[in-house]
């Protein structure tokens, strides 16, 4: 019977998640109350308390739960060999915003991310996500351009963060335009606008690897 019974939580508990995730990145955080969370779950009110002391808490039940494509982006790398080439670099840009727009998921997370919640500072769950993307993005971004990118004493570029942000900031951006507006993005045109954007930070001084 408890087995049961935890079973049965369990469900509740990943439909509640469900319903948040979608009213969520319909409607926004603010205007989502309790009830219409519960409606959309088919279930009480008082279940989603059973689960969760407050919207806060279920907002950042529903943001931990996605792994989103730059989760899995390593911070670092021990040799030349592991870390990717421009070119390689930019398919795995390009590959990101692929399975951000193509996994209803990840698409509505970041519709809750980037636009259906305010970043004001007392939101600390959406600030805390963005910011953890953002920071992975960027450490992936210097690590890998650190091996290719070097100083004949062996540094690394000076402008490498500033390149690192420049990438991050492109693709963010094309992923906030393309959830505002769904334009279509060409994605085989993203590997060889990342590569032109480093370069335009990386000068004759610096070798590549």
């Amino acid at each position: 019977m408890a087995r049961k019974c935890k079973a049965v939580a369990d469900k509740t508990y990943e439909s509640l998640l469900d319903a948040a995730e979608t009213v969520f990145s319909q409607k926004g955080y603010s205007q989502t109350t309790f009830q219409e969370i519960a409606e959309h779950a088919g279930v009480t009110r008082g279940a989603i308390y059973w689960h969760f002391d407050d919207k806060y808490q279920l907002l950042d039940a529903v943001l931990r739960r996605a792994e989103l494509p730059w989760d899995r982006l390593p911070g670092t790398f021990a040799s030349l060999n592991e870390a990717p080439s421009l070119s390689e670099l930019g398919q795995i840009i390009s590959g990101t915003l692929q399975e951000i727009i193509n996994a209803p998921r990840l698409h509505r997370v970041m519709l809750i991310l980037l636009h259906r919640t305010e970043l004001v500072a007392d939101n600390r769950h959406v600030y805390c996500r963005l910011t953890e993307i953002l920071n992975r993005i960027k450490t992936w971004l210097i690590a890998a351009l650190s091996w290719r990118f070097q100083n004949a004493n062996g540094s690394p570029h000076r402008n490498i963060p500033a390149a690192a942000t420049a990438v991050k900031a492109l693709l963010t951006g094309m992923i906030y335009e393309w959830l505002l507006d769904q334009v279509d993005i060409d994605l085989a045109q993203v590997p060889q606008t990342v590569e032109m954007l480093i370069k335009r930070f990386v000068d004759n001084t610096a070798c590549a690897a």
